[in-house]
């Protein structure tokens, strides 16, 4: 009766094991679909909201634009003032929807992961040679993979003989 006892005991040990070991398997096919599905919604999103925010990303440079650009006698600085306002609340909405802004400043190195270089300005100091003279257009990077979507149009220092900066002085 003991031998049977402890023969039952053992059967219930191994099936106790089995059961867990397949929970064990179970949670792992659970986690993984669970990142699947994680992947496949931040995809969906993306595709969603991909045009959305090229239009935002768009309307934003041109108020910049605009506020910049607006006449003294039009209370310039008012209506620059309101212009960034908005660009500010369109900044937040293009943060919401997962882009930051980049923004390098000027004499920030020239970071070809970040900033395409759209033309050049001559200098004579060798220390801003390769640094970002103005920025043109600010870019975009997605929030979650750290990616950036739309590098920053920049000017770029450019180090010229002294023959160029004579010819550039002088137009």
């Amino acid at each position: 009766m003991e031998d049977e006892l402890l023969a039952e005991l053992a059967a219930l040990r191994a099936q106790i094991g089995r059961d867990h070991d397949r929970a064990a398997a179970r949670e792992q096919i659970i986690d993984r679909l669970h990142e699947d599905n994680q992947a496949l919604r931040s995809g969906e999103r993306r595709l969603l909201l991909q045009p959305l925010l090229t239009d935002l990303r768009r309307l934003r440079h041109e108020l910049l634009r605009t506020a910049a650009g607006l006449p003294g006698e039009f209370s310039g600085q008012r209506a620059a003032e309101l212009l960034r306002s908005y660009a500010d609340d369109l900044e937040l909405t293009l943060e919401r929807g997962g882009v930051t802004v980049v923004s390098p400043a000027p004499g920030d190195p020239l970071d070809p992961s970040e900033h395409r270089a759209s033309g050049a300005v001559p200098t004579g100091d060798p220390g801003l040679h390769g640094t970002v003279a103005r920025v043109l257009l600010d870019g975009y990077r997605d929030h979650e993979s750290g990616r950036v979507v739309t590098p920053a149009e920049v000017l770029v220092h450019h180090l010229a003989a002294a023959e160029e900066q004579e010819v550039e002085a002088s137009v």
